[in-house]
């Protein structure tokens, strides 16, 4: 046997084995890519350090490339279970007081392998062995070697009896996914077990040969089958399971697949089939296609459409959403936000931020109900209110092409725009006999006080037709003064 040329055997394993470490860490968000980078890494140390291993002569340079190689050996047992309940999603047995458990031992376990000359609790002895031809390092193992062995074992049953339910429990393509990931796991465990019971050559470690086979397998599943790293979902479970409509054409606009949400969404796809043109759904007859409609309205929905275009022009993906309820709660809450919920004309607040932003002149006036005390006091609130929504709806009425607002309590203001104040009185002054000759409900009238409005002097001008409202009442109401 020849030392060089196992050299270089286990040199190509961990060239591998860093191609597949940087596969990995490239996809680390996916779930037990992180986790299989480092146990690969372990065994890129295992490898490297077995190669100068074999390569030293004496046992003390020997025994320090074995404290190298355990700094990977050493957490097999974790990392190991780690990647295999991440992959497969599983988490009761593989819990965290399992995992503190087994991190635990394995430092124990490096700590003790170089510390190994002041106890012994790990190799009885160390010597050199040179019946293969060459020098190789000859351990006798104590009590602690056995404890890192069983859970080794433990990790390796773990991820060989998850991998295989996970194989039972699948179908089609990633089926053949995970068998690659169990064969692959399992290579190293048969070469574990060959190597513990004495059945290969003695005094060789036979596990970093091992990888070499585990790489290989593994590189042609990522490389032709394309399967490390996949969520354990597949992808039709993720295409059905979204509510939202999902539609994916070719670049013809041919159908090529869309998941069973759609059918709810659009109910003429219970009679198209794939590779059908999507300008057969009946419900999109009035949808533009070329301008890519972001909204789109079917009776009483409201659909939202998000379109994905496919890398070099081979297709569309159209996602669906019904943002029906919540373009209705947007719409109440700009009611809201804008109406007096009483007369349903503006509120104070809204009219003021329209008032101040304007950019002509015209005449502001405040509109008082003249005793509307006396209006509650004698027919009740829910007459008085009444009044109210019939004033704010007359106002609104006629005034179409102004700013109107109930302004707080019976108070209601109006601007005016581009008026000056004689026009404005006249067109005031017609309203208020209207509203004073109403025979409909309660007979009322009402007082105005009116201002002039220059750009850029709402607080004078407020100021202004409040003044003029109180002269108003205090010469009688019913009138309009400026």
């Amino acid at each position: 046997m020849n030392k060089v040329l196992l050299s270089i055997v286990l040199i190509i394993s961990s060239i591998l084995l860093s191609n597949l470490v940087l596969y990995g860490i490239r996809r680390k968000k996916v779930p037990g890519a992180f986790a299989f980078s480092i146990l690969l890494i372990g065994m890129i140390l295992h490898s490297l350090g077995y190669v100068f291993e074999l390569l030293s002569n004496t046992v003390e340079r020997m025994y320090f490339w074995i404290k190298i190689e355990y700094i990977g050996v050493a957490f097999y047992p974790f990392l190991i279970m780690l990647f295999a309940s991440e992959y497969t999603d599983e988490r009761k047995l593989a819990n965290k007081y399992v995992l503190r458990l087994l991190i635990t031992v394995n430092i124990v376990t490096l700590f003790l392998v170089n510390t190994n000359s002041y106890h012994w609790l790990y190799y009885a002895s160390v010597s050199i062995d040179s019946s293969l031809g060459f020098n190789a390092l000859k351990l006798e193992k104590e009590i602690w070697y056995y404890i890192q062995v069983a859970t080794l074992c433990f990790s390796n049953l773990y991820s060989i009896v998850f991998f295989t339910m996970k194989w039972k429990r699948s179908k089609g393509d990633y089926r053949k996914r995970v068998l690659f990931m169990l064969v692959g796991v399992t290579i190293p465990m048969v070469v574990f077990i060959v190597y513990i019971l004495g059945l290969g050559p003695a005094y060789i470690d036979l596990l970093p040969f091992s990888y070499i086979f585990m790489s290989f397998l593994i590189g042609v599943g990522i490389f032709r089958q394309d399967i490390l790293f996949l969520t354990p979902i597949t992808h039709e479970m993720i295409f059905n399971a979204v509510d939202e409509a999902i539609l994916v054409t070719d670049r013809k606009g041919m159908m090529i697949s869309f998941n069973q949400s759609s059918k709810q969404f659009f109910p003429s796809l219970e009679n198209i089939r794939a590779g059908e043109s999507i300008y057969l759904i009946k419900e999109l007859i009035a949808y533009d296609f070329e301008l890519n409609q972001e909204n789109y309205e079917i009776d009483d929905k409201i659909y939202r459409f998000k379109i994905i275009e496919m890398k070099n022009n081979r297709g569309r993906i159209y996602v669906v959403t019904d943002i029906t309820e919540s373009e209705q709660a947007k719409k109440q809450l700009e009611i809201l936000a804008t109406t007096d919920t009483l007369t349903g004309i503006y509120n104070r607040r809204y009219f003021m931020d329209k008032f101040e932003k304007s950019v002509t002149g015209g005449v502001f006036a405040i509109i008082d109900i003249d005793k509307f005390k006396m209006i509650n006091d004698r027919f009740g609130h829910v007459e008085g209110d009444k009044v109210l929504r019939y004033f704010g709806n007359e106002l609104k009425a006629c005034f179409r092409e102004h700013m109107v607002c109930r302004y707080g309590g019976e108070e209601f203001a109006i601007f005016i725009q581009d008026d000056d104040l004689d026009k404005a009185f006249t067109k005031l002054d017609a309203f208020r006999e209207r509203i004073a000759a109403n025979e409909h409900g309660i007979r009322f009238t009402f007082s105005v006080g009116m201002a002039r409005y220059e750009i850029g002097h709402i607080s004078s001008t407020i100021v202004e037709a409040d003044k003029k409202l109180y002269e108003a009442k205090e010469n009688g109401r019913n009138q309009i003064r400026y």
